[in-house]
């Protein structure tokens, strides 16, 4: 009868891991990975890290015969390439089977893990898929041996590293007075159709950021904006019922209550939050519902 050896890993990798930054994966499968911690069966190696740093950027130029130098024209991210040197572990065959087939199973070309990132008190996160562009060789038979280091590529479809996620509201009118007192008194009351808080975001990222609304009802004659631009939801959100819009460009979308309305809501205008700075917002509707506003920053860096 085989025995599976099922023991944490006794003596740290050669090469030592990386014990400044914390950093932790979580797969598409929902499990989490400390990199850090070597007893895991799974780490990244100290030196050789790619992504943490700025993604390649292409700037655009153009040039005259009459003046020196040239003329900065606009740029624009273009990707990101991740690569980790990992280290996989197990005392005995069949945990090193073990470790590592969970760990592989969590990447892949198209379902994307997280990858996490903390210096200090600050942590940013990168969403990442598989790259399979070269088949790995392993200089010895790892099954045998009990451990082995494995290159890992992976790349963001959003080259930009997420902060912590800016949350204003939820915005929502004031609870208006009876129009007629209870006791009949000759003094009325009126309480304004659509009167909702002055809203400001901040956006403390590198680069412009897209809002997300949630719109909870009941509403109706809703207006959401940055700025001067302003956009009408041109339908009613009904008592219980979640209206959730992404402006992001690169997939603009509203769903009510799980439900893909994007077409419902028409050919709609939005604007992104600058960078380094405070922006006002636009927030109305009449009823009795609630509207939030989030914004995730987004950086060169991983720190």
């Amino acid at each position: 009868m085989p025995i599976v050896l099922a023991a944490p890993p006794v003596a740290p990798p050669p090469g030592g891991v990386s014990t400044g930054l914390r950093m932790r994966w979580t797969g598409h499968d929902g499990s989490v990975w400390d990199l850090n911690d070597w007893r895991a069966g799974v780490c990244l190696m100290v030196d050789g890290v790619t992504g943490l740093h700025f993604p390649t950027i292409d700037k655009f130029t153009s040039t005259s015969r009459a003046v020196p130098g040239f003329r900065n024209r606009g740029w624009r991210t273009a990707s990101r390439d991740v690569f980790w040197p990992l280290y996989v572990y197990g005392d005995g065959s069949e945990l090193w089977r073990d470790v590592y087939t969970r760990f592989f199973n969590t990447i892949h070309p198209q379902k994307a893990g997280v990858w996490e990132v903390t210096a200090g008190t600050q942590t940013r996160t990168l969403r990442l898929t598989g790259v399979f562009g070269e088949e790995h060789q392993f200089p010895r038979d790892p099954y045998a041996a009990g451990w082995a280091v494995i290159p890992v590529q992976m790349e963001p479809e959003q080259p930009y590293w997420e902060g912590k996620t800016v949350r204003r509201g939820p915005y929502s009118a004031p609870t208006g007075s009876d129009f007629i007192p209870p006791g009949l008194a000759p003094t009325f009351h009126l309480s304004p159709a659509a009167t909702f808080a002055s809203a400001t975001v901040p956006n403390v990222g590198d680069v412009d950021a897209w809002l997300t609304w949630t719109v909870e009802g009941p509403l109706t004659d809703v207006v959401l904006g940055v700025g001067n631009v302003t956009a009408t939801v041109p339908f009613e959100i009904a008592a219980g019922q979640t209206l959730r819009i992404d402006t992001d460009p690169r997939n603009v979308s509203a769903r009510l209550d799980g439900v893909d309305v994007t077409e419902q809501l028409g050919l709609l205008e939005f604007a992104a939050v600058p960078s380094g700075g405070s922006v006002p917002l636009t927030v109305s509707a009449s009823g009795a519902g609630g509207i939030t506003a989030e914004l995730t920053p987004l950086f060169f860096r991983a720190f």
